[in-house]
């Protein structure tokens, strides 16, 4: 058993997006095996009512509140002494104290990262071992929005992909393993600084097949209904959901002038709003269950332009054994086969060829989202992620 002070960029629970299913299945089953300690930041106010959950779980807890505008603008302190403006964007000073509290203490035998932007909390510390999870590289999603935008958020973007992938590097080189969400993450991250190559290792999500299970709901999908599944605060989602209105629904509906676009995910957006103008779009914003949203669906799409990791958002679809048409970036780190586990579509013209042809034959719809379903359950459990998270944090102990 060790005692492991776990620090996130945002508070672990609930589990109800992407980055928070990954540290909160990791975190929940670490404090089954060794005494955890938490620090996070909450960056939603209607978050604060489940610290007191945390605080029964864990041995200690510290977390900071913080305004997203604020975050904004300190983040621009990186223009200002030469860092990333993910470095900047979080106060550390309370946080901070807690680390160091607990260090000099002599209470921590291990430091868990979850996002890099937690790394500048023990900068200063040399004397604790370190296990980093970036999760995604980062510094590409950068990279990305940079080559579609205009110029100045263009240079803004470019700059921030060029000096947050040199913290990267700094954060791997310090710790004594780096964990990503994939083994396509970690092979790129890997050629991108291959000093490093032994200290890099792909962990992947897990689904909840228990949860996200179709037998638990007896009816059928009603109707012609796609849904789109995401919150719809963050970019790559608004920016895909954009692309389908813009490029593929209209055609479908020229075909089947009965289906219906559904977006479900909370938080969202006046931007993300404007799509339910568009005929046949419902937005519908947080949903209690998003299971049964999806079971009451007749195909699944994830027509992501910009995307790093793994979607959670295409597992949870598999899980449910609907057929799920996706571009080639929504399945890397999934990798599953086309035409057998799922269908991929990179252009309006195939998305549409795609989604009318399974609106057209349910036998298709029906052979992919079994072949799906079996995928996920043989390929992505989170008992199976955590023994290879806890035989790397063993290691990282007998080393030391």
């Amino acid at each position: 058993m060790a005692n492991i002070l776990f620090l996130s960029h945002r508070i672990p629970y609930p589990p109800n997006k992407g980055d928070k299913i990954r540290s909160w299945n990791f975190l929940s089953r670490l404090s089954d095996d060794h005494t955890v300690h938490l620090g996070f930041y909450v960056d939603n106010p209607n978050d604060l009512q489940y610290v007191p959950k945390l605080k029964d779980q864990f041995v200690s807890v510290c977390y900071k509140q913080v305004n997203p505008l604020v975050q904004k603008v300190r983040s621009l302190l990186g223009l200002l002494n030469g860092k990333s403006l993910t470095e900047c964007a979080y106060p550390p000073r309370k946080l901070k104290k807690y680390c160091n509290d607990l260090i000099s203490n002599q209470q921590i035998d291990l430091v868990f990262l979850f996002s890099a932007a937690t790394a500048p909390l023990i900068e200063a510390r040399s004397d604790v071992r370190v296990v980093a999870d970036l999760v995604d590289v980062d510094s590409q999603k950068w990279g990305s929005y940079a080559k579609a935008a205009r110029w100045p958020l263009s240079w803004l973007y470019k700059r921030e992909a060029r000096k947050l992938a040199a913290f990267e590097t700094h954060v791997a080189t310090r710790a004594f393993k780096t964990i990503f969400v994939s083994n396509d993450e970690a092979c790129l991250f890997q050629t991108l600084n291959p000093a490093l190559k032994d200290k890099i290792i792909g962990i992947a999500n897990g689904v909840d097949t228990d949860f996200f299970d179709p037998k638990k709901y007896s009816f059928k999908s009603r109707g012609q209904k796609i849904i789109f599944t995401g919150a719809m605060d963050y970019h790559p989602n608004i920016e895909a959901a954009e692309w389908f209105c813009n490029n593929v629904w209209p055609h479908v509906l020229l075909k089947n002038p009965g289906a219906e676009f559904l977006i479900a995910g909370g938080p969202i957006t006046s931007r993300s709003r404007k799509l339910a103008l568009q005929t046949g779009v419902c937005v519908l914003g947080y949903v209690e269950d998003m299971a049964a949203t999806i079971s009451g669906a007749q195909i699944v799409v994830a027509p992501l332009q910009t995307a790093r990791g793994i979607q959670n958002k295409v597992l949870e679809a598999m899980s449910m054994a609907k057929p799920v048409v996706a571009t080639q970036l929504a399945n890397e780190g999934i990798n599953a086969q086309a035409n057998i586990h799922i269908c991929i579509a990179d252009t309006g013209p195939q998305f549409c060829d795609a989604i009318c042809n399974l609106l057209e034959d349910h036998t298709i719809g029906e052979r992919l989202g079994k072949s799906a379903r079996s995928y996920v359950k043989q390929n992505f459990s989170w008992e199976r992620s955590y023994a290879q998270l806890n035989a790397l944090l063993s290691e990282s102990r007998d080393d030391s």
